[in-house]
């Protein structure tokens, strides 16, 4: 069963010497996500443009996700959601703002709802916590290296 919750959500923003339309090809086609991603190790189209399976290893698990993209807004606005079971579990966003030849890159994550047994686990003193470090740091890497292959 699926549990619905407020917390834990994730946002961090980076500065990147490279116009919104690089970092745009960058964000916005899932199967380059490997090449920046520290937990991606995979993705495929499922549906073109609509529908893709992400492949991710984190901490010795492995799990596949299908996503499914819910905003395309060339250059500014690309996001998707995670599917668990078929129902949405993830919220992912990135925001380019760009001005000058440069561009603010925001990821944002959003954890919408999780099987009981995960909420559980984050209940687990410490458990919690070293996700959302997890979490933090992912994004973190996530955009550094975005910025580095968009400033190429």
């Amino acid at each position: 069963m699926v549990q619905t919750i407020e917390t834990p959500t994730a946002e961090k923003q980076v500065q990147i010497a490279a116009t919104p339309e690089k970092v745009w090809a960058i964000v916005s086609d899932p199967t380059r996500t490997p090449e920046w991603s520290p937990v991606c190790r995979r993705a495929e189209w499922i549906e073109p443009g609509a529908r893709f399976r992400g492949h991710n290893r984190l901490n010795g698990a492995r799990w596949s996700r299908e996503c499914v993209i819910t905003t395309s807004d060339p250059s500014r606005t690309f996001a998707f959601s995670t599917l668990f079971k078929g129902a949405e579990s993830t919220r992912w966003r990135y925001q380019l703002d760009g001005a000058g030849g440069t561009t603010t890159l925001t990821e944002a994550y959003e954890i919408v709802a999780m099987p009981r047994w995960v909420r559980a686990l984050r209940a687990v003193p410490g458990f919690g916590a070293k996700s959302d470090r997890d979490t933090q740091w992912n994004i973190s890497t996530s955009l550094e290296r975005i910025k580095a292959l968009a400033e190429r």
